[in-house]
Formats: structure tokens, C-alpha cells, sequence
């Protein structure tokens, strides 16, 4: 990682960050300082009235009745869907085999609250695409709750139809099964949707958001639902351990930078797509999608992994210009592969430099 700062900071046209990888903590503790009045009191185990005016606020843009500010989205997450397992009496759990809960979080779902994931398919032909309405009628039986996840990181940031997504909310909601948003890069889709949040939001009987992933904040997420599923994940919470005795720093910083990120959010997503024209445009280049849904989409480029990360980083030295930390060996062999997310730094970066580079690097 130092080399890699080093690297960065020897650079002058950077595609993906945010621009401040290499900021102290006193400099991210004072960007947050400087977007306050100065008068903001700090929560006291989840009660102040900053807080509490935020989980508002956010809860009012998704069109909930109510918020909780939790310190991770694993944890909030969990929570949801064993408070909604336990109401329907039915400990089961329908989503996509590379959901969050499924593959990054170690199965805490499992171990901690004992729910179970439903299987589509067998074996699991639904990996690699989205979901859809027919996926859940071929179940045969009733899951407890429902997660679908906006837009599909694992698949490039894939995104259903608003369409195909009511289809799905219809045949949940005729059959009582709470239907969970893990939306903690939702921020992106409006874009892609043309609707509001809230009307995003109306479609799930809960909705949790990310302060971090787009958002820029120092950490922390939000859960949101009906009220009185909010006041029993806030006894979750504390069983958890994640009631801490304040989170003043990550609410203050979501709060801060949540204004100034939806208002740059649909450039991004634009210029992901300008980016990724260019790319796609080489004859050893794939992106997927094409073109982007959101903000970030996946990188396909033909040779090996280990060689064409050597090489980048050369260039990088070069040139001047920097596209990728690493890549990795794609499904595909012979192919390598890497994420791209766009933020301010994409704002910047100097397109017609890309060719050449691609050239260069694939030469």
C-alpha cells in the first residue's frame, strides 16, 4: 500500500478515488469540523437531537417512517432480516448466491441468528445474472424474507428493470414476505431509473444505505422501515454491541458529504460511461456492462494478470497516468480483470491520454 501511495501521488491523471487516500486523520476529522455550524451536540447511545434529525431526514428521502444509525451495514443487515424472519416465523432467507450476507461476512447470518439462505436453482444457475420474479415463483416455498441488491456489485453494477423489480416486489408482497433493500450503493440508481429515492424506496418494506462506499463518509450506515420495526432493530442493535456511547464523527461526516455526493452522483455515472466507451473501444478491452449502469463496472482485458499489473504500474511511472491498482485473473482464462468506481478523481482525468496508454499497455 505505500508503494501504491507513492506511485499515486507521482501521478497526474488518476481514474479512480476519491483524491484523498493520502489524507491524515486530523484532515478528515477537520473536513468534517468545517461543515458544521459549531453548535452540533453529540448523541448519547443513539439519542440526540443532531442524530435523530438526520436518521430522519434520510429516512424521509427513501419515504420511511423511520431510521437507525448502525456502524456497519453487516451488522444492520443481520438485523434486518432476522427481525423480519422472526415475525414471518419462517427463518429462511431468498437472495442472489453473491449477496453481501452470503459471501462477505463470513456467514453471519448463519451463525449469528441461525437464518438460512433459500437456493435458486440447482446447482446455482443465477451466479452470474440478476434475478427476476420467476426466480422466486420456481422456489416452491416461502422464504422468510426476501434482500435484492441495487445495483449488483458482484456482477459489474448490473441494475434490473424498474419493471422487472415491481414484479418481483407484486409476488412478495401477495404473499407477505418483507422484501429487504441492500442499497448500500442505491445513491447510484436514480440515474439509471429516473425516479426518486423514495420512489425507489416504496418498492421495500426496508431499506439500508452506505455513508462510505459512495457517500465519502468516515463510516456508518442507515436502516430504515416502519417504526416499529426500527425501535425492535435498535434492541439489535445493542445486542450486538453496535449501540456505542456516540458515533458523532460518522453521522457528522455522513451528514457533511451526503449533500455534495448526490449532486455529483449523476456525473459520475456519465463519465463512468464516457470511460468506458473509450475502453471498450480497444480490440483487447471489455467492460461489462456496456455501457455502465452506475458509476462502476467491471474491466476485461486480455494477457495475464501478474504481467499487465507490472506493466501498468511502469507506465504509470511514465506516463503520468493510472488506471488500475491491480488486476486479477478473470473466469476466463487468458483474461484479467479489475473494478473501476469513479468519484472527483474521474472528473479530471484526461481522456484522450487513455488510448495511447491502452496501447502501450497491451502492445
Amino acid at each position: 500500500m505505500a508503494d501504491l501511495r507513492e506511485l499515486l501521488a507521482a501521478c497526474d491523471n488518476v481514474l479512480p478515488g476519491r483524491g484523498g487516500e493520502s489524507e491524515t486523520i486530523a484532515s478528515q476529522l477537520q473536513a468534517v469540523i468545517d461543515g458544521l455550524n459549531g453548535d452540533e451536540r453529540p448523541d448519547t447511545y443513539g439519542e440526540g437531537e443532531y442524530l435523530s434529525a438526520f436518521e430522519a431526514e434520510v429516512a424521509g428521502m427513501f419515504g420511511k417512517e423511520a431510521g437507525v444509525f448502525m456502524p456497519s451495514g453487516t451488522m444492520a443487515q443481520q438485523i434486518a432480516l432476522r427481525v423480519w424472519c422472526d415475525r414471518t416465523g419462517r427463518h429462511t432467507v431468498a437472495m442472489h448466491p453473491t449477496a453481501h450476507p452470503e459471501f462477505a461476512e463470513h456467514l453471519g447470518y448463519q451463525y449469528l441468528h441461525g437464518l438460512k439462505r433459500l437456493q435458486f436453482g440447482s446447482p446455482e444457475f443465477a451466479a452470474t445474472r440478476l434475478l427476476t420474479a420467476a426466480d422466486f415463483e420456481a422456489l416452491n416455498v416461502l422464504p422468510g424474507a426476501a434482500l435484492l441488491e441495487l445495483p449488483c456489485r458482484p456482477l459489474g453494477g448490473l441494475l434490473n428493470s424498474f419493471d422487472e423489480l415491481v414484479g418481483m416486489r407484486d409476488w412478495l408482497a401477495q404473499r407477505s414476505v418483507p422484501f429487504h433493500l441492500d442499497g448500500a450503493r442505491i445513491w447510484q440508481c436514480q440515474h439509471f431509473y429516473q425516479k426518486s429515492l423514495a420512489e425507489i424506496g416504496a418498492l421495500f418494506d426496508s431499506v439500508y444505505v452506505s455513508f462510505y462506499k459512495d457517500v465519502g463518509g468516515l463510516g456508518g450506515c442507515m436502516l430504515m422501515g416502519p417504526s416499529d420495526f426500527i425501535d425492535e432493530c435498535r434492541i439489535w442493535q445493542r445486542r450486538h454491541g453496535g449501540n456505542l456511547v456516540n458515533q458523532a464523527a460518522y453521522y457528522a461526516s455522513a451528514r457533511v458529504r451526503l449533500g455534495p455526493a448526490l449532486s455529483q452522483m449523476a456525473r459520475w455515472v456519465e463519465r463512468a460511461r464516457e470511460v468506458a466507451a473509450v475502453l471498450s473501444a480497444h480490440p483487447r478491452v471489455r467492460v461489462n456492462p456496456d455501457p455502465p449502469h452506475v458509476n462502476f463496472f467491471q474491466v476485461f482485458v486480455e494477457g495475464d494478470a501478474e504481467s499487465l499489473t507490472v506493466r501498468h504500474h511502469d507506465l504509470a511511472r511514465e506516463t503520468g497516468t493510472f488506471l488500475f491498482p491491480r488486476l486479477s485473473a478473470a473466469s476466463v482464462p487468458g483474461f484479467a480483470t479489475t473494478e473501476l468506481h469513479l468519484w472527483e478523481r474521474a472528473e479530471t482525468f484526461d481522456l484522450e491520454r487513455l488510448p495511447a496508454f491502452l496501447d502501450a499497455l497491451l502492445a
